[in-house]
């Protein structure tokens, strides 16, 4: 495990983050969601995504965004093209 991954799922807003992420594929991304359950990747890219968004919000702050653009801008990371 990365020690960006793992500081990220001790970050209070994995949780959440990852759970939006998984409402978000499943509502517009179902065929990707059903290849990633029929592999047993599905909480893995979740679990990467989610990091990955949450490395995005701290970098943001870090440079001084507002947290709405560092929202914005971790937002991104999530959306995947719609089925």
């Amino acid at each position: 495990m990365s020690v960006e991954r793992f500081l990220s799922e001790e970050d209070a807003r994995f949780g959440p983050v990852k759970a939006k992420t998984e409402a978000h594929w499943r509502t517009h991304n179902k065929k990707y969601v059903r290849l990633l359950e029929s592999n047993g990747e599905l909480e893995r890219r979740l679990n990467e995504t989610a990091a990955h968004e949450i490395f995005i919000l701290n970098q943001a702050e870090e440079k001084g965004l507002a947290p709405d653009q560092a929202r914005e801008l971790a937002y991104d990371c999530l959306l995947l093209p719609e089925d």
